[in-house]
Order: C-alpha cells, then sequence, then structure tokens
C-alpha cells in the first residue's frame, strides 16, 4: 500500500506548520529509526524512556526523508541535514501519530471488522480468547491480538508484546480484513492506552475486567494506572458498550465518556437488577469445569463451560455480557462460551501419575496469585502447593505481598526465580522471603527457596499427592527465562511433561 502524505493526513488533526512535498509517497510508517529507510514516514515520538527526535539524523541516514515532529528541527538537524527533507510536518504532540497515520495508510482496517478489547489487570487473556471463539461461532472468522500471539486469521505468531506499537497494530488488523475476518479480539495493556499505540481505533466493546497492583513502576499511582486503563472507552464507536466489573469498587467511578456501560457482578447471590446488568444466581465450581445459573436483566440464563476456578466466573461473565452488547442472543452466546479451549499458561492443568494435578497459571501479582490459590482451594480434595517468584527490574513493592499470599494460602511453598533479568535473583527470592515471614498467623507448613525453577518446581511435583494440587504461578504460556541480556529457554508446563513422562517410564 503506497499514499501520499496528503491522502494519508485527510481525516487526522490539523497539523502547526509543514514544509516540503505533501505529494510525497509513503510506503510504511514507523516511530523505530532502525525501520527508517526510503519511503518511509518517521514519526519522533517523545517517549517516557527516549526521544524520537534524537532519532532524527539516523531515520536520515537510513534515507528517510519524510518525518513527523513535535519540537523544532533545528535542535536537532543541521542545516545540510534539512535540506535532505522532502517533508516535514510538525504536530502539537505526536504521540499519537504512529498509529493514527498506519491506521491510515492500512485503510483503517478495524471498521471492516467487529472489534473488541479487553483491558484490567487479570483475565485479559482468557476473556480475550473467550472472545475469539465466542465471535468465530456468531461472526464468523476472528483474529486475535494479545498476550500469548498474534492470529491473522491464516497464521499465529508468539507475541513479542501484548499490544504492539501502532505501525504493527494496525498491520495485523490489516492481515486479518484481507484474509476475510469478520471480527478481532484484542488485549490492550496500559502502557499501550498510555502511549496512544492504538490511537484511531474504533470498538464495538470494551471489557475493563478489574483492577489490582501491577505497572507501578511506570504508571507510579493506582489512580494513574486507573486512568490509563479506562482509555479504552475513549476507543468506543458512538454506539458502543462499555463492559465493567461491578464487583471491583474502583470501576464504579470510571469515566465511560458518554458511552453505554454493562455491568456484571461475579459475588454470587447478589441479585442486583437495580444496578446490575448481570448477576450472578449461583456458580458450580468442579475440577472439571464450571456451570453458572445467572440473571441477565431479569432472565435466567445457563452457561457451562469447561474453564475452571473462581476467577473464571468473571471471565465468563465479563465475555457473557460483551456478547450480548455486540447484538448475539443470550443462549447463542451462553452455547458458543461452552466450547472455549483451555487457555494456554492460564490456570492450564496437568494431571500427574500420583492422582494429583499441576496448574501452570501466569499470575504475577499478589492480586492475582490470591485469585487462583483460592480457586485451586475450591477444587482440592487435598493440599494446596504453589511455586511461586517474581520478576526483575519490575515493581518491588508486589514481592513481599506475594510471599504473604503464598504463606497465607498455601500448605507448601516453593520461592523461585522468576525472570531476574538484571536483578540478583537470590535478592529477589529473598524481598519474597521477607513477606513470607512477617504473617503472625500462616497456612503454609513449609517454605523452600530453590533458585533454579527447573528444579523448584521437580521439587514440588515430587511431594504431590492424590487430591493435592500445586501451583506453578508467574510465568504462563512463556517459553523462556530473561536473565541478565540472555534469553534462555525455560517453559513451565514442558518441565512438568517431562516430570509427568520420567514418572510413567519408571525413571
Amino acid at each position: 500500500m503506497v499514499k501520499s502524505v496528503r491522502d494519508l493526513w485527510g481525516n487526522l488533526p490539523p497539523f502547526m506548520e509543514m514544509q516540503g512535498d505533501l505529494d510525497w509517497k509513503i510506503s510504511s510508517v514507523t516511530a523505530d529509526s532502525r525501520l527508517a529507510g526510503p519511503g518511509v514516514l518517521f514519526v519522533a515520538v517523545k517517549g517516557s524512556g527516549a526521544d524520537g527526535h534524537d532519532y532524527l539524523s539516523r531515520a536520515l541516514a537510513a534515507g528517510c526523508v519524510a518525518v513527523v515532529h513535535q519540537d523544532p528541527l533545528e535542535k536537532f538537524l543541521a542545516p545540510d541535514q534539512l535540506g535532505l527533507l522532502a517533508v516535514a510536518i510538525r504536530v502539537e504532540y505526536s504521540r499519537a501519530f504512529p498509529a493514527l497515520l498506519a491506521r491510515e495508510l492500512a485503510d483503517r482496517p478495524d471498521q471492516n471488522l467487529l472489534a473488541a478489547a479487553v483491558t484490567g489487570t487479570n483475565g485479559k487473556t482468557t476473556v480475550s480468547f473467550l472472545l475469539q471463539e465466542m465471535l468465530n461461532q456468531l461472526a464468523g472468522p476472528c483474529g486475535l491480538i494479545g498476550t500469548i500471539c498474534y492470529d491473522d486469521g491464516k497464521e499465529s505468531v508468539p507475541a513479542p508484546l501484548t499490544t504492539p506499537g501502532g505501525p504493527v497494530f494496525f498491520h495485523w488488523l490489516k492481515r486479518m480484513a484481507d484474509n476475510k475476518c469478520a471480527s478481532v479480539a484484542m488485549e490492550l495493556s496500559s502502557h499501550a492506552l498510555d502511549q496512544q499505540r492504538t490511537a484511531g481505533l474504533e470498538l464495538a466493546v470494551a471489557v475493563m475486567t478489574n483492577i489490582g497492583r501491577d505497572h507501578l513502576d511506570y504508571h507510579q499511582d493506582i489512580a494513574s494506572y486507573v486512568e490509563a486503563k479506562a482509555a479504552i472507552f475513549k476507543l468506543l464507536k458512538p454506539d458502543g458498550k462499555a463492559i465493567i466489573n461491578a464487583a471491583d469498587d474502583r470501576l464504579l467511578a470510571v469515566d465511560t465518556f458518554g458511552h453505554q456501560a454493562l455491568y456484571f457482578d461475579p459475588r454470587p447471590g447478589l441479585r442486583r437488577a437495580d444496578s446490575c446488568d448481570l448477576s450472578l444466581i449461583h456458580a458450580d465450581l468442579e475440577l472439571t469445569g464450571t456451570r453458572l445459573e445467572l440473571d441477565y436483566l431479569g432472565r435466567q440464563q445457563i452457561l457451562e463451560s469447561p474453564l475452571v476456578g473462581r476467577f473464571n466466573v468473571e471471565n465468563l461473565m465479563a465475555s457473557f455480557c460483551a456478547g450480548v452488547a455486540m447484538g448475539f442472543a443470550e443462549d447463542e452466546v451462553c452455547r458458543a462460551l461452552a466450547g472455549v479451549r483451555q487457555v494456554p499458561g492460564r490456570l492450564e492443568r496437568f494431571m500427574l501419575p500420583s492422582g494429583g494435578l499441576a496448574v501452570v497459571d501466569y499470575a504475577h501479582t499478589h492480586d492475582a496469585l490470591e485469585a487462583v490459590l483460592k480457586a485451586c482451594d475450591e477444587i482440592s480434595a487435598g493440599r494446596l502447593l504453589v511455586v511461586v517468584g517474581c520478576g526483575g527490574d519490575r515493581d518491588k513493592g508486589k514481592r513481599p505481598l506475594m510471599g504473604q499470599v503464598a504463606a497465607a494460602r498455601a500448605d507448601g511453598v516453593w520461592i523461585t526465580s522468576d525472570n531476574p533479568r538484571t536483578e540478583d535473583a537470590a535478592a529477589i527470592c529473598e524481598d519474597i522471603v521477607v513477606g513470607y515471614n512477617s504473617l503472625a498467623e500462616i497456612r503454609s507448613m513449609s517454605m523452600d527457596v530453590i533458585e533454579d525453577r527447573t528444579k523448584a518446581i521437580r521439587t514440588a511435583l515430587a511431594r504431590v499427592g492424590s487430591g493435592d494440587i500445586v501451583v506453578v504461578a508467574g510465568k504462563g504460556h512463556e517459553d523462556y527465562q530473561l536473565v541478565g541480556d540472555l534469553v534462555l529457554p525455560l517453559d513451565d508446563r514442558q518441565i512438568i511433561r517431562d516430570w509427568i513422562g520420567e514418572q510413567e517410564i519408571g525413571i
């Protein structure tokens, strides 16, 4: 796809000043100078960690002669470099323009897709998979952009980011449209929303699952974090609908920017028809699946699912609300959600030769860990064990909280490494231990620190008896471990599979 700068700018916010040829042809848009070159429009973005204006010289050296900028070019380019530019457009704030321009270059692919997006601290991935399964059945082929993969309807690749930058994001939406997808389900992270990576996107429905402590190394405080998440509702079409968890008090005051909101409450027995669109009458939680009795606007519905655990009640109810908000019949939505497959790394279950169960989950915040342990405790016939760590170079304040949850909720605890990155794994483990030891009354009968994650998982598996459940938390679907500058192969699920195989052949 090639368009002139004039055509790209058609319906975008007005620029402050322009120099050069608006008929200059553009074949791609980027905010990464490493991807600059002939035919590329480079957008200089002032980010939280770097300023794209500092890379204007590099972009020009690569052959890029079309730029969008926020600050005066004279501060960053010499006079002879300025003479190389074919077109330069100055805007008031450049952050949104990589997405806005990429969307125009891709012919606004989101307008050809029934688009549903999810944000929140926990549940985004599961809800996005539920929405994809539902839309596949009810609307036609459905693409996916999220933490685990990007799926354009024909090809699925591992996701480097939950929500990619604007040019990559709209490139994938165009691939979906070109591949005759009718719909798309997306996870939108707080970072992406704050950085306007999806600017211009038009959504039919936007889901807010919940708010917990996460990413405070970036957002600084919960109020800023909630504000960033709530920006998803700005992306709704005029008739688009917001889906909000009424059980989370922090979400009740969230601004939906004039859009209609549907509220669901996953707490059983609270028939709040006056303030809640979808209520939970009763939940049957079994090791083999979940059965929900729901009240939607006074009408009873039965929703059955192979997903297990209390927190999946929330995910299923959010997905149900999204389905009916998009105009599908309630019984059709229930039937579609009943067929969803197990979500990779989200309460993913492995039967053990001992008669116990291993569960792998991405839970990497104390709220998520507590929800997973509570969910497993409800379906466990024996002890509840947990293997837990925390990532390096991230919010240190949650480490003792993770230790406290493990101590209070599990019968046995193994503290280990996660993705230590540039920090010392032993020091991270000690931060978790501090939290574990801070509770006067604990459920846990034992705690071991085993820094080697593979060894910790194998040690815990060997302790699982009939009816016991061991939760391996923190990394979920990931098949790598970040240690310093290295990306090392490590997959919790494969460690468990290998261990099971050894037991079955008697190694």
